[in-house]
């Protein structure tokens, strides 16, 4: 399982929660996506979340052409739970899955929920740090950030997942969409691409800075 989250804020708030049911070589055989009743309509937190435009730019259209649907959050984690059983899955992987697994504790916490999230063991993969080990720290990646200009204001190469992305995809011009299930199709794509290198999988590693690695 591939997993994506778009919150209200740095610290929970989830309004946005999608994922992929794949194989290490990328194929998709299920999708999910929903908003979260109980954050999407908070007209107080939805209008500070740093992607406050696309409730109309992405998420309207989404709604209207029934693209979506408004799930409360307690309903969410039994529909992941349940598609983790269904689909036997050993893994939920994430970019950055630290800030992921953090920011669906504190909604969970927020709601006034107790107990855990996930009802089943599963290893857990962070695709940055996968990504950062493999793909990104090579010489080539490195020369075409340079030629790019994929560099933070302080110097250091970018390593998010647009820039994961327009690397082993090839579409420099890539923009991420920063909505949860399509966010999650292109770290599917990203994360076969560090399964094809055949290294060591990173699993349980997570908030390990990985962006250093590059560096």
């Amino acid at each position: 399982m591939v997993l994506d989250t778009e919150t209200a804020d740095l610290s929970g708030n989830v309004y946005d929660i999608g994922w992929t049911i794949c194989d290490n070589k990328g194929n998709i055989f299920d999708e999910y996506n929903a908003l979260v009743n109980e954050t999407f309509t908070d007209p107080e937190k939805m209008m500070g979340a740093f992607y406050a435009n696309k409730l109309f730019t992405h998420y309207a259209p989404m709604l209207f052409n029934q693209d979506i649907e408004m799930r409360n959050w307690i309903d969410v984690l039994a529909d992941m739970n349940n598609a983790i059983e269904d689909w036997e899955v050993t893994c939920i992987a994430a970019y950055n899955a630290g800030f992921d697994f953090r920011v669906m504790g504190n909604t969970h916490k927020n709601l006034g929920y107790t107990g855990k999230v996930l009802s089943h063991k599963v290893k857990t993969l962070d695709i940055w740090q996968f990504a950062c080990e493999t793909k990104l720290k090579t010489r080539t990646y490195k020369k075409i950030a340079q030629e790019q200009g994929w560099v933070s204001s302080k110097g250091n190469l970018k390593s998010g997942a647009e820039f994961a992305y327009r690397f082993c995809s090839g579409d420099f011009g890539f923009i991420e969409d920063h909505t949860a299930l399509s966010d999650a199709r292109i770290e599917t794509e990203i994360l076969a691409a560090c399964l094809a290198t055949r290294r060591k999988i990173p699993y349980g590693k997570i908030n390990g800075s990985p962006w250093r690695i590059i560096q």
